[in-house]
């Protein structure tokens, strides 16, 4: 198998590992309960990613730790998707106030329309929708 085949072996069985969890779990990384906590999504998952770097730190890698390595990528990809699910979050109150006829301020700038919005945060209409 060549370096390109490993890598698409090994996301794509991380792609279905986080999948299979987060249908079992509720998708809780990303939309904790904070039955104990009241940390953000994105809280949540670095104080679970320091876990698993300490474990890492503290037993090095090998047979035993391997899971952790999996574990670690598994929360770093949440963590992207927790971060993507901040902005698009953040925008669609920017686009709700500015569709409004008000504008959105963003870095002391007044943003009062949809496309300069949609620049500014990477998206497109089809983002907008989901």
């Amino acid at each position: 198998m060549t370096t390109e085949d490993l890598i698409m072996k090994v996301t794509d069985d991380m792609r279905d590992l986080l999948i299979t969890k987060n249908r079992a779990y509720g998708d809780s990384a990303t939309n904790p309960s904070n039955i104990f906590s009241s940390g953000s999504p994105i809280e949540s998952l670095c104080a679970r990613i320091d876990d698993k770097l300490m474990r890492i730190q503290n037993k090095g890698i090998n047979d035993k730790t391997e899971d952790t390595v999996s574990d670690l990528i598994g929360y770093l990809i949440l963590l992207k998707v927790a971060i993507y699910k901040g902005k698009r979050d953040e925008y669609n109150e920017m686009a709700d106030s500015v569709k409004m006829g008000g504008f959105a301020n963003i870095n002391g700038t007044p943003i009062d329309n949809i496309e300069d919005l949609q620049v500014h945060y990477d998206f497109h209409e089809e983002d907008e929708n989901n």
